[in-house]
């Protein structure tokens, strides 16, 4: 399975030359956010308003939530990344996500116990459902080959790779769209301090086993354009999948 294009949005920018860049910068401090009902701060890798703003691409998704929003982009340019014209009746699309648009379910939730159920909006719900960003990506992008969310908090994006391979391999589709989403939203945040506390210092230190290095949450989007056919420009080729 080869990968043909790649499209990425992080808390550095969107792209593979802001990734590039950022790699080269080297590491950079993250930003503090507030944990909402506390007085405190965490420090967290979030995705900034500017780099979702794209009212070409975004024009039908004004409603949409964050996390639909930096799904559509990553997928849209990992399909202009490629430079390839494909049918879009023989692309499928892949989700990945550990939690999903978990900030907008319980936005809902809040909005039940505040206004009561005749009273909420049916788009946040709409938005809730974790299926939402797969067929936003598909409405944007013109797309009628099959759609599918992977929900697993480990290994979902692995997960979905091995689809996409089975997809191919069953000439279900020609190019499938195999990505991964989550966010961080201001729950998670609070959750996240109550029950692990970020760095404090922002960095990550994964190999120091003499002590226990606290992790730092972030959030972001990132879609790779894959295929069973080979070309002199594909990035690289996935040999085997496997983990446990």
């Amino acid at each position: 399975m080869n990968v043909h294009g790649i499209g990425i949005l992080f808390s550095g920018g969107r792209g593979i030359l802001s990734f590039e860049n950022v790699l080269k910068d080297g590491w950079q401090r993250p930003a503090e956010y507030d944990i909402p009902h506390i007085n405190k701060k965490t420090l967290a890798y979030i995705v900034k308003p500017e780099y979702i703003e794209d009212k070409v691409l975004l024009k039908k998704m004004r409603r949409a939530d964050k996390f639909s929003k930096m799904a559509v982009i990553a997928a849209s340019d990992a399909i202009k990344d490629s430079g390839l014209d494909i049918e879009k009746n023989r692309i499928g699309v892949i989700l990945s996500t550990a939690f999903g648009a978990h900030q907008t379910s319980f936005d809902f939730l809040d909005d039940i116990i505040d206004y009561g159920e005749v009273g909420v909006s049916p788009i946040t719900f709409s938005n809730s459902v974790h299926n939402a960003a797969a067929s936003y990506i598909a409405c944007a992008l013109d797309i009628t080959g099959p759609t599918l969310t992977v929900t697993r908090f480990f290994f979902s994006f692995q997960s979905a790779l091995q689809l996409a391979q089975t997809w191919i391999n069953d000439n279900c589709c020609d190019h499938v769209l195999v990505g991964a989403v989550d966010v961080c939203g201001e729950v998670m945040r609070y959750v996240f301090d109550k029950k692990s506390g970020s760095s404090a210092d922002g960095k990550i230190r994964p190999f120091n086993f003499s002590a226990p290095s606290n992790p730092v949450p972030g959030e972001g989007s990132v879609f790779f354009l894959v295929s069973g056919r080979s070309a002199e420009n594909a990035y690289c080729r996935i040999a085997d999948i496997d983990f446990n």
